[in-house]
């Protein structure tokens, strides 16, 4: 594929372009060449037409939108501390399936096992192109390696060897709090929003800063590590946010206590939307509008992310499918 095929399939997998002359203006390409970019995707079955769009005067555009049956993509979120969350995507992004399992937290086995589990209840008879992990952990986002995690099982030089062991599929490996930003900024609660921040929460809590309409990784891609963010009694976010620290204090408390850590972040970063994601989904639908009531910028919106608690592993599986486009690993 050569780029502008590569760039266009992108950009209409992710719904930001939609017709030929959508593909040639985010290209910066003519009409005719964007005409050709996009028959050539049509021929590999990348992408469909899918009707007519509204006209602006001139000739009805045609819609484009991605093949749903182009890739088969398990995404798993390791991020929880004894649950793991798998869905099955497609190649428009869809969730065509997804799965919980439980595995004993310091049981190396017992998480291969788990994970194989999921693999083969989401696979069945089709045909897998590769398997996406959401770590907790901060990954060079362009050698892929873990470099860091709160999770000492992801540093281990021997996990990801014993799993591609386990899967005759390719791996890929991203952050969990940035996968599933992804998620929700493609086909999400923040859909077309071109500055936000995520707020994960699993077996710890992680950030993403969506700026200008792509993530911000920072200098070393550890861009929204806020766990160690304290509030005025001095407790870190990610102990105010354990479950054992939950059941303990009221619920007055501990929304306060979050209102008053993301204060902070909104004080730094100038966005108008937060969204929750992960075990934030368990805290009831009531949640969000309570904290965005006592946030003191007033123009910020808080949403719970559309996915809930599996929209990490469909960002990594999102990510992976690009990922293949990217390398010539598609069929």
């Amino acid at each position: 594929m050569t780029e502008h095929e590569i760039n266009a399939y992108i950009m209409i997998r992710r719904k930001l372009a939609v017709s030929r002359a959508d593909v040639a203006r985010c290209l910066g390409i003519s009409r005719p060449t964007a005409s050709l970019v996009c028959e050539s995707l049509l021929a590999k079955n990348l992408i469909q037409e899918c009707g007519k769009g509204k006209s602006t005067g001139g000739t009805t555009p045609t819609l484009l939108r991605a093949a749903s049956s182009q890739f088969n993509i398990i995404g798993i979120d390791f991020g929880y501390s004894n649950k793991m969350t798998a869905v099955l995507l497609d190649g428009a992004g869809n969730i065509t399936d997804e799965k919980e399992a439980i595995f004993l937290p310091d049981d190396i086995d017992s998480i291969y096992q788990c994970a194989q589990i999921l693999v083969q209840q989401l696979a069945g008879n089709k045909k897998i192109d590769g398997i996406a992990l959401a770590l907790s952990a901060i990954i060079d986002e362009r050698s892929r390696e873990v470099l860091k995690s709160v999770n000492t099982l992801f540093c281990n030089k021997n996990f990801l060897p014993s799993l591609k062991k386990i899967f005759p599929y390719p791996l890929f490996i991203s952050n969990r709090s940035r996968s599933a930003a992804i998620s929700e900024a493609f086909g999400g609660a923040a859909d077309k929003v071109n500055d936000f921040a995520l707020i994960s929460l699993g077996k710890s809590v992680g950030g993403a800063f969506w700026c200008n309409g792509g993530l911000f990784s920072g200098t070393t891609s550890s861009a929204g590590e806020i766990r160690n963010l304290r509030i005025s009694d001095g407790t870190r976010l990610e102990d105010l946010l354990s479950k054992e620290n939950i059941e303990r204090i009221s619920r007055e408390r501990f929304v306060n206590g979050c209102a008053e850590a993301l204060n902070l972040i909104t004080d730094i970063m100038d966005f108008k939307l937060l969204v929750l994601s992960g075990r934030f989904a368990d805290f009831g639908v009531d949640f969000a509008p309570l904290l965005q009531a006592k946030l003191c910028n007033n123009n910020v919106t808080v949403k719970q992310s559309r996915f809930g608690r599996f929209s990490a592993a469909r960002g990594s599986a999102f990510q992976m499918a690009e990922f293949l486009i990217k390398n010539n690993n598609s069929n």
